[in-house]
Protein backbone atom coordinates (compact mmCIF):
# COMPACT_ATOMS: atom_id res chain seq x y z
CA UNK A 1 0.00 0.00 0.00
CA UNK A 2 2.71 2.46 0.59
CA UNK A 3 4.19 1.66 -2.51
CA UNK A 4 1.12 2.67 -4.11
CA UNK A 5 0.86 5.83 -2.15
CA UNK A 6 4.25 6.59 -3.73
CA UNK A 7 3.53 5.82 -7.12
CA UNK A 8 0.29 7.88 -7.54
CA UNK A 9 2.06 11.08 -5.23
CA UNK A 10 4.96 10.89 -7.78
CA UNK A 11 2.60 10.51 -10.55
CA UNK A 12 0.74 13.94 -9.35
CA UNK A 13 3.94 15.79 -8.84
CA UNK A 14 5.29 15.24 -12.24
CA UNK A 15 2.17 16.34 -14.03
CA UNK A 16 2.06 19.18 -11.89
CA UNK A 17 4.56 20.94 -13.57
CA UNK A 18 4.59 23.10 -15.96
CA UNK A 19 6.52 23.06 -19.05
CA UNK A 20 9.16 25.26 -18.22
CA UNK A 21 12.66 25.98 -19.20
CA UNK A 22 15.48 23.98 -17.08
CA UNK A 23 19.07 25.13 -17.70
CA UNK A 24 22.54 24.05 -16.80
CA UNK A 25 25.74 25.71 -17.42
CA UNK A 26 29.02 25.91 -16.31
CA UNK A 27 32.25 28.07 -17.65
CA UNK A 28 35.78 28.19 -16.40
CA UNK A 29 38.63 30.28 -17.00
CA UNK A 30 42.48 31.34 -17.21
CA UNK A 31 43.53 27.51 -16.92
CA UNK A 32 47.15 27.14 -15.74
CA UNK A 33 49.20 24.02 -16.12
CA UNK A 34 52.75 24.35 -13.96
CA UNK A 35 55.35 21.96 -12.36
CA UNK A 36 57.81 21.66 -9.59
CA UNK A 37 60.35 19.39 -8.63
CA UNK A 38 61.32 18.37 -12.19
CA UNK A 39 59.44 19.04 -15.67
CA UNK A 40 56.45 18.07 -17.49
CA UNK A 41 54.73 19.06 -20.93
CA UNK A 42 51.64 18.84 -23.11
CA UNK A 43 52.21 18.31 -26.52
CA UNK A 44 50.70 19.85 -29.67
CA UNK A 45 50.40 19.13 -33.04
CA UNK A 46 52.25 15.43 -33.31
CA UNK A 47 50.85 13.39 -35.20
CA UNK A 48 50.75 10.20 -33.30
CA UNK A 49 48.62 11.29 -30.38
CA UNK A 50 45.26 11.89 -30.51
CA UNK A 51 43.24 15.20 -30.81
CA UNK A 52 42.91 15.47 -27.18
CA UNK A 53 40.15 18.55 -27.10
CA UNK A 54 36.74 18.69 -28.20
CA UNK A 55 32.88 19.93 -27.88
CA UNK A 56 29.92 17.90 -28.40
CA UNK A 57 26.31 18.65 -27.83
CA UNK A 58 22.88 17.09 -28.42
CA UNK A 59 19.56 16.96 -28.02
CA UNK A 60 17.04 14.33 -27.84
CA UNK A 61 13.55 14.89 -29.19
CA UNK A 62 13.94 15.05 -31.95
CA UNK A 63 17.33 13.87 -32.27
CA UNK A 64 20.13 16.62 -32.99
CA UNK A 65 23.69 16.13 -32.04
CA UNK A 66 27.16 18.14 -33.21
CA UNK A 67 31.10 17.41 -32.09
CA UNK A 68 34.17 19.59 -33.11
CA UNK A 69 37.55 18.32 -32.25
CA UNK A 70 41.40 19.78 -32.15
CA UNK A 71 44.16 20.24 -30.11
CA UNK A 72 44.22 22.31 -26.92
CA UNK A 73 44.53 26.10 -27.41
CA UNK A 74 42.50 26.13 -30.25
CA UNK A 75 39.19 27.39 -31.32
CA UNK A 76 36.60 24.97 -30.64
CA UNK A 77 32.66 25.19 -30.48
CA UNK A 78 29.81 22.84 -31.11
CA UNK A 79 26.14 23.57 -30.87
CA UNK A 80 22.44 22.72 -31.55
CA UNK A 81 18.94 24.36 -31.23
CA UNK A 82 15.39 22.73 -32.08
CA UNK A 83 11.80 24.59 -30.78
CA UNK A 84 13.43 26.93 -28.14
CA UNK A 85 15.99 24.59 -26.81
CA UNK A 86 19.71 25.18 -27.14
CA UNK A 87 22.96 22.96 -26.14
CA UNK A 88 25.94 24.60 -26.79
CA UNK A 89 29.92 24.26 -25.49
CA UNK A 90 32.48 26.43 -26.46
CA UNK A 91 36.60 26.70 -25.89
CA UNK A 92 38.76 29.47 -26.64
CA UNK A 93 41.90 29.86 -28.17
CA UNK A 94 45.31 30.64 -26.42
CA UNK A 95 48.24 32.92 -27.99
CA UNK A 96 50.87 30.94 -26.33
CA UNK A 97 53.63 29.82 -29.01
CA UNK A 98 55.00 27.06 -25.88
CA UNK A 99 53.21 24.27 -27.27
CA UNK A 100 53.70 23.08 -23.66
CA UNK A 101 51.58 26.16 -22.54
CA UNK A 102 49.00 26.03 -24.64
CA UNK A 103 46.26 25.45 -22.09
CA UNK A 104 47.42 28.48 -20.09
CA UNK A 105 44.92 31.03 -20.67
CA UNK A 106 41.95 28.83 -22.13
CA UNK A 107 38.68 29.04 -20.91
CA UNK A 108 35.86 26.76 -21.77
CA UNK A 109 32.20 27.11 -21.20
CA UNK A 110 29.09 24.38 -21.63
CA UNK A 111 25.61 25.43 -21.41
CA UNK A 112 21.83 23.52 -21.69
CA UNK A 113 18.55 25.52 -21.86
CA UNK A 114 15.35 23.21 -22.94
CA UNK A 115 11.92 23.32 -22.70
CA UNK A 116 8.46 21.48 -23.91
CA UNK A 117 9.74 18.13 -22.84
CA UNK A 118 12.75 18.57 -24.74
CA UNK A 119 16.20 17.14 -23.00
CA UNK A 120 20.31 17.60 -23.85
CA UNK A 121 23.53 17.66 -22.75
CA UNK A 122 26.68 19.72 -23.46
CA UNK A 123 30.49 18.76 -23.07
CA UNK A 124 33.62 20.94 -23.50
CA UNK A 125 36.80 18.84 -23.64
CA UNK A 126 39.45 21.43 -22.21
CA UNK A 127 41.71 18.31 -22.19
CA UNK A 128 41.33 14.79 -21.97
CA UNK A 129 44.86 12.98 -23.30
CA UNK A 130 48.71 12.52 -22.30
CA UNK A 131 50.84 14.30 -20.98
CA UNK A 132 54.95 13.78 -20.53
CA UNK A 133 56.72 14.04 -17.15
CA UNK A 134 59.95 13.72 -15.21
CA UNK A 135 60.72 11.10 -12.59
CA UNK A 136 59.29 12.97 -9.34
CA UNK A 137 57.75 16.15 -11.10
CA UNK A 138 54.98 17.71 -9.33
CA UNK A 139 51.96 19.28 -11.92
CA UNK A 140 49.53 21.29 -10.83
CA UNK A 141 46.47 22.18 -12.82
CA UNK A 142 44.42 25.17 -11.58
CA UNK A 143 40.54 27.23 -13.22
CA UNK A 144 38.78 29.82 -12.38
CA UNK A 145 35.42 29.22 -12.09
CA UNK A 146 33.41 31.71 -13.88
CA UNK A 147 29.83 29.75 -13.35
CA UNK A 148 28.02 27.07 -12.19
CA UNK A 149 24.05 27.00 -12.37
CA UNK A 150 21.08 25.41 -13.00
CA UNK A 151 17.21 26.02 -12.75
CA UNK A 152 14.59 23.32 -12.95
CA UNK A 153 13.95 19.88 -11.57
CA UNK A 154 16.39 18.10 -13.81
CA UNK A 155 19.71 19.97 -14.18
CA UNK A 156 22.81 19.22 -13.53
CA UNK A 157 26.62 20.92 -13.90
CA UNK A 158 29.96 19.83 -13.52
CA UNK A 159 33.62 20.79 -13.73
CA UNK A 160 36.56 18.39 -13.49
CA UNK A 161 40.20 18.01 -13.47
CA UNK A 162 41.50 14.36 -13.28
CA UNK A 163 45.43 13.46 -13.42
CA UNK A 164 45.90 9.87 -14.52
CA UNK A 165 48.01 6.94 -14.79
CA UNK A 166 48.23 5.47 -18.89
CA UNK A 167 45.21 2.94 -18.12
CA UNK A 168 41.80 4.07 -18.31
CA UNK A 169 41.31 3.01 -14.02
CA UNK A 170 42.82 6.81 -13.53
CA UNK A 171 45.13 5.28 -10.73
CA UNK A 172 47.54 6.72 -9.50
CA UNK A 173 45.60 10.14 -9.42
CA UNK A 174 44.20 13.24 -8.07
CA UNK A 175 40.46 14.02 -8.67
CA UNK A 176 38.81 17.73 -8.31
CA UNK A 177 35.52 18.78 -9.15
CA UNK A 178 32.56 21.39 -8.92
CA UNK A 179 29.19 20.00 -8.88
CA UNK A 180 25.39 20.90 -8.56
CA UNK A 181 21.83 19.23 -9.49
CA UNK A 182 18.63 20.24 -9.19
CA UNK A 183 18.78 18.92 -4.96
CA UNK A 184 21.53 20.68 -4.44
CA UNK A 185 21.54 24.34 -6.77
CA UNK A 186 23.92 26.19 -4.79
CA UNK A 187 27.74 25.91 -5.02
CA UNK A 188 29.03 26.48 -2.40
CA UNK A 189 32.62 25.86 -2.73
CA UNK A 190 35.89 27.15 -4.05
CA UNK A 191 35.97 29.78 -6.92
CA UNK A 192 39.44 28.70 -8.03
CA UNK A 193 40.10 24.66 -8.37
CA UNK A 194 42.98 23.06 -8.10
CA UNK A 195 44.38 20.03 -8.38
CA UNK A 196 48.44 18.44 -8.05
CA UNK A 197 49.65 15.24 -8.77
CA UNK A 198 53.15 13.85 -8.31
CA UNK A 199 54.74 11.57 -10.59
CA UNK A 200 55.24 8.19 -8.35
CA UNK A 201 58.14 6.54 -10.27
CA UNK A 202 60.15 6.71 -13.67
CA UNK A 203 59.73 9.27 -16.08
CA UNK A 204 56.85 8.90 -18.76
CA UNK A 205 53.46 9.54 -20.19
CA UNK A 206 50.35 10.34 -18.44
CA UNK A 207 46.88 11.34 -18.85
CA UNK A 208 45.02 14.08 -17.86
CA UNK A 209 41.22 15.10 -18.09
CA UNK A 210 39.78 18.90 -17.81
CA UNK A 211 36.08 19.69 -18.78
CA UNK A 212 33.01 20.46 -18.12
CA UNK A 213 29.84 18.52 -18.60
CA UNK A 214 26.36 19.69 -18.12
CA UNK A 215 22.56 18.50 -18.72
CA UNK A 216 18.92 19.48 -18.67
CA UNK A 217 15.87 17.58 -19.03
CA UNK A 218 12.32 19.89 -18.84
CA UNK A 219 9.08 18.56 -17.87
CA UNK A 220 6.38 17.51 -19.98
CA UNK A 221 3.30 19.84 -20.36
CA UNK A 222 0.45 19.06 -18.03
CA UNK A 223 -2.48 16.20 -20.08
CA UNK A 224 -5.32 17.27 -20.61
CA UNK A 225 -8.05 16.67 -18.35
CA UNK A 226 -9.98 13.37 -20.13
CA UNK A 227 -6.41 11.97 -20.42
CA UNK A 228 -5.44 12.66 -17.35
CA UNK A 229 -8.26 10.90 -15.40
CA UNK A 230 -7.45 7.82 -17.66
CA UNK A 231 -3.70 8.11 -17.16
CA UNK A 232 -4.77 8.11 -12.84
CA UNK A 233 -7.31 5.31 -13.39
CA UNK A 234 -4.76 3.22 -15.09
CA UNK A 235 -2.16 3.98 -11.92
CA UNK A 236 -5.62 2.75 -9.57
CA UNK A 237 -4.81 -0.34 -11.58
CA UNK A 238 -1.56 -0.81 -10.79
CA UNK A 239 -2.01 -0.36 -7.41
CA UNK A 240 -4.72 -2.82 -7.30
CA UNK A 241 -2.46 -5.40 -8.46
CA UNK A 242 -0.23 -4.62 -6.20
CA UNK A 243 -1.95 -4.67 -3.08
CA UNK A 244 -3.01 -7.88 -4.49
CA UNK A 245 0.82 -9.71 -4.45
CA UNK A 246 1.83 -8.00 -1.52
CA UNK A 247 -1.35 -9.85 0.03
Amino acid sequence: MHRFKYVISAALLAVSQVAAADTAEASISNINFSTSQGWAQVFKGVTWLPLPSGASVALADPSFSDTASGWQGDVIGASVASAGSIAEAKLTATTATDNSRSLNGVSASAKVNVTGGQSGWANAKVFDGLFQASENATVTVTVALSSLQVSGPHGQANVYIDFCSWAETCAPGNYTEAFIDSSFPNYTGPTLLSATWTNPGEAGFFRMAIGLAVSADSVTAVPEPATMALWLAGLAGVGARLRRRKD
